[in-house]
């Protein structure tokens, strides 16, 4: 699940690697970890999908709290961390792999 991309530019041979560990920082940081990566122009798109995963965490809070006991909520809130910044993650490196194949780069998946 957690595989690497490795980038390569086909004139100049400059080579992008990212690896397991990109996942994490992509989930914590989302669009500021595009923006780190050099594709300013896809910031207010990730943030736009940083911000729906923060609703969907909050509308899923919202409604523990009203049918669900307090242990049983804060067990909830507590498991989705995780899956979510993974999810997040996931989606900031396939927003980075599309973006790469848009100016013409060659994506090796490994």
């Amino acid at each position: 699940m957690f595989r690497g991309y490795r980038f390569e530019h086909p004139r100049n041979e400059i080579v992008v690697e990212v690896g397991g560990w990109s996942y994490l920082w992509a989930g914590l940081f989302g669009a500021f970890y595009l923006w780190r990566m050099g594709f300013r122009r896809l910031f207010l798109k990730a943030l736009a999908v940083n911000l729906g995963y923060l609703l969907f965490f909050v509308g899923v809070w919202a409604v523990t709290s009203y049918v669900v006991a307090l242990r049983i909520q804060a067990a909830i809130l507590l498991a989705m961390i995780p899956i979510l910044t993974i999810a997040q993650g996931a989606t900031m490196l396939r927003m980075l792999r599309d973006a790469y194949r848009r100016r013409g780069w060659m994506v090796r998946q490994g």
